[in-house]
C-alpha cells in the first residue's frame, strides 16, 4: 500500500498504489481518479454479458469491485459514490445497491496439473458460498439445491462446473431478484497453464465452468468478465451469443481504463508539480483505446509517489507466460520485426485482438496480436485488419528491450556493456574483441550467415542504449539505407554510424576481412549516412569472418 507524502500544513490524499477495493479508497482518504460513468454505461448498454480486456494494472479490478459497490444490496446507504459523476445519470438509481452480487477472482488458481486446478477452483467456490450461508436454512430456497452445494463434502466436477448458476437460483428465490455475476481476470489460468501438458484439462474445465455460467443464465441478470487476453468464443466460451467485448480498439468504454490527458494533469497539479506533465507524458503516455488516448494508471501513479521520479515502474509486476513462450519461439523476420519496433520504427501489421488458442505459436500474428493486447505495443487500426505498431512511451523501450534481449537472444548481458563503451571511445582493439566474445559465447552453434544476421544481433543490443541514442536499423540516411544509425540524444556522447560486411574467403582471410571492412566504411562515406547529424561522429566499418570481427574506424566533426 502506498500513502501520500504530507505537504505543507494539510494532508494530501494518499495515492492508491496496489489497492483495487473501491470502499477501501473511498473510506480510507486515497485519491480517486472517477471512472464511475462505467456504472450508466453498463446500465444503459443492457447486454447480459460483458468482457473488458485491458493490460494488466490498468484499472480492471477496481472497476469491477467499484461496479460491485454500485449493485450489491449487501452495501445499502453507503456514502462510496457521493460526488462522483454516476449521480448525474439518474436512470441508474433504481439499480443502486438492488441486487445479490457473485463475485469470483480467477488470478490465485495457478496449479501444476488439472487435478490440482480443479481442486483449487472448487476450493474458491466453496469460498463464495460461505458468503451466502444465510440461504442454507431458507424455506425460501430450494431444499434440494441446498442440500447439494452446503454441505460439508467436496464438490463433483459436475458441481463444480453448475456451481454459479445454481447460486444464482438460490439467489433469485431468495431475493426475488436476479443476481449480477462478476469474474475477475478470467484468462489467467490459461496464460498459466499454456504450452503445459495439462493445458487441455484446464481449458475443459473452464470452458464447461464459463459455458454454464453464462451462457443462457435464467437466474442472472447480467455478468462482467475483464483479462487481458480475448480469447475465441470457440477456445473459451463455446455457444455464448450474448457477449458484449470492449477491448483495447473498442470505442464505446475507451475511457473507462486507464487515464486521460486532463486526469493526469489533474494528478500532477493536485500533487504539487504541474510542470512535471511533460515528462509524465513522455514516460506513460502512448496508449490508443478505442478514439482515447491513455496513460499507464499504474505507473504514473508509483512515480508520483516517487517525488515524480521517472521509472519502469510496470515491469515490476506480473508478466505474460504466453508472450514469453512466443518470443522464444520466434522465427527471423519476427526478430527483426521486433528489432525494429525497438529502435523506434512503426511497423503495419496484420493482427487480431482475438486470440484463438489453437494458433498461437502458427500464425505470425499471434505475437503482435498478444502484444498489443497486453500493452507492449501501441496498435492503431489502418484499416482491413492491418495496424500501425509501435512502442507507446519511454518506459515501454526499456521494457520492451529487457523482453526482447530475454526471450528473444538469451545473450550474456555482461558483454553488453564493454562492447558499446568501446565504440563511445574509439577503441578498435577492444571493440573487435567484445565483439568476438559476444558471438562466440552467445552463438557456439550458429554461424552468422550473412551481414543481416550480425546486424539483427547488434541492433537488438543497441536498444539498450535507447535512453543515450534514437538507435536505427536499415534506416534511411544520406543517400541509402544504414546498417545500424545512433543519433545521440546527449551531447556527451558521439554519434556512431556502423556499416557491416560478411566475409566467406579461405584464403588470405585478414586481407579480405580488411579489405570488406575498407568498403564498408567508404560506403558510410559515399552515401553520406551521417547527414543531418551534429558534432563528433564516428564511423565504423565492420566485416566478420565466422565470429571474428575487423574494424575500420573514421571520425567526423559534423
Amino acid at each position: 500500500m502506498i500513502y501520500a507524502f504530507m505537504k505543507g500544513e494539510g494532508r494530501l490524499l494518499a495515492i492508491p498504489g496496489g489497492v483495487d477495493d473501491f470502499r477501501e479508497i473511498r473510506e480510507g482518504g486515497y485519491y480517486f481518479v472517477d471512472k464511475s460513468e462505467l456504472v450508466s454505461d453498463i446500465v444503459n448498454d443492457r447486454s447480459e454479458v460483458f468482457l473488458f480486456t485491458r493490460p494488466r494494472r490498468f484499472g480492471k479490478s477496481l472497476n469491477l469491485s467499484m461496479i460491485d459497490a454500485f449493485f450489491n444490496l449487501e452495501y445499502k446507504s453507503n456514502r462510496w459514490f457521493d460526488g462522483l459523476k454516476v449521480n448525474s445519470h439518474p436512470e441508474v438509481e433504481e439499480h443502486r445497491n438492488a441486487y445479490p452480487v457473485i463475485r469470483l477472482c480467477m488470478k490465485d488458481l495457478v496449479a501444476d496439473d488439472v487435478e490440482g486446478f480443479n481442486g483449487r477452483l472448487k476450493l474458491m467456490l466453496k469460498s463464495v458460498y460461505r458468503g451466502f450461508k444465510y440461504l442454507r436454512d431458507s424455506d425460501l430456497v430450494d431444499e434440494d439445491l441446498r442440500r447439494e452445494y452446503f454441505s460439508a463434502g467436496d464438490l463433483s466436477d459436475m458441481q463444480m462446473e453448475r456451481s454459479v448458476i445454481s447460486l444464482c437460483q438460490m439467489l433469485e428465490q431468495y431475493h426475488g431478484v436476479k443476481p449480477i455475476v462478476l469474474i475477475d481476470e478470467y484468462d489467467n489460468p490459461i496464460n498459466n497453464a499454456f504450452n503445459r501438458d495439462f493445458y487441455a484439462g484446464v481449458m475443459g474445465s473452464l470452458r464447461r465452468f464459463y459455458s454454464l455460467t453464462l451462457k443462457g443464465n435464467p437466474h442472472m441478470s447480467f455478468a462482467v468478465v475483464t483479462g487481458v487476453m480475448q480469447i475465441a468464443k470457440e477456445s473459451i466460451f463455446s455457444g455464448l451469443n450474448n457477449l458484449r467485448v470492449d477491448n483495447v480498439f473498442s470505442k464505446k468504454f475507451d475511457e473507462r481504463y486507464g487515464f486521460t490527458e486532463p486526469e493526469v494533469r489533474d494528478l500532477c497539479s493536485y500533487y504539487g508539480h504541474p510542470e512535471k506533465f511533460e515528462e509524465a507524458k513522455e514516460w506513460y503516455d502512448g496508449y490508443r483505446f478505442g478514439n482515447a488516448d491513455i496513460y499507464n494508471p499504474w505507473s504514473l501513479l508509483t512515480y508520483i509517489y516517487n517525488d515524480f521520479e521517472p521509472g519502469t515502474y510496470w515491469a515490476s509486476t506480473s508478466g505474460n507466460d504466453i508472450l514469453d513462450v512466443l518470443l522464444e519461439n520466434a522465427d527471423k523476420d519476427t526478430n527483426s520485426v521486433l528489432v525494429a519496433l525497438g529502435n523506434g520504427q512503426a511497423v503495419v501489421k496484420g493482427i487480431n485482438p482475438t486470440v484463438a488458442m489453437e494458433d498461437v505459436g502458427k500464425k505470425p500474428t499471434a505475437t503482435y496480436s498478444i502484444m498489443a493486447v497486453a500493452g507492449y505495443l501501441n496498435a492503431v487500426p489502418k484499416g482491413d485488419n492491418d495496424y500501425r505498431l509501435s512502442i507507446p512511451n519511454r518506459e515501454m523501450y526499456k521494457v520492451f528491450y529487457d523482453k526482447v534481449i530475454d526471450s528473444v537472444w538469451r545473450f550474456d548481458k555482461d558483454l553488453f556493456k564493454p562492447l558499446f563503451d568501446s565504440m563511445e571511445n574509439a577503441d578498435v582493439p577492444k571493440m573487435e574483441e567484445s565483439l568476438f566474445m559476444l558471438f562466440s559465447k552467445n552463438f557456439p552453434d550458429i554461424l552468422l550467415k550473412d551481414e543481416a544476421d550480425c546486424r539483427l544481433v547488434l541492433a537488438t543490443i543497441a536498444l539498450g542504449r535507447g535512453g543515450r541514442y534514437d538507435v536505427g536499423i536499415e534506416r534511411e540516411a544520406g543517400n541509402g539505407r544504414a546498417d545500424i544509425i545512433m543519433r545521440r540524444n546527449d551531447p556527451r556522447y558521439p554519434n556512431i554510424v556502423v556499416e557491416l560486411k560478411k566475409s566467406r574467403s579461405k584464403t588470405d582471410i585478414f586481407n579480405t576481412m580488411e579489405k570488406e571492412a575498407r568498403k564498408a566504411l567508404t560506403q558510410i562515406k559515399t552515401k553520406e549516412y551521417y547527414l543531418g547529424m551534429k558534432g563528433k561522429t564516428y564511423l565504423y566499418g565492420v566485416c566478420f569472418q565466422n565470429k571474428k570481427a575487423k574494424v575500420l574506424f573514421e571520425e567526423m566533426d559534423l
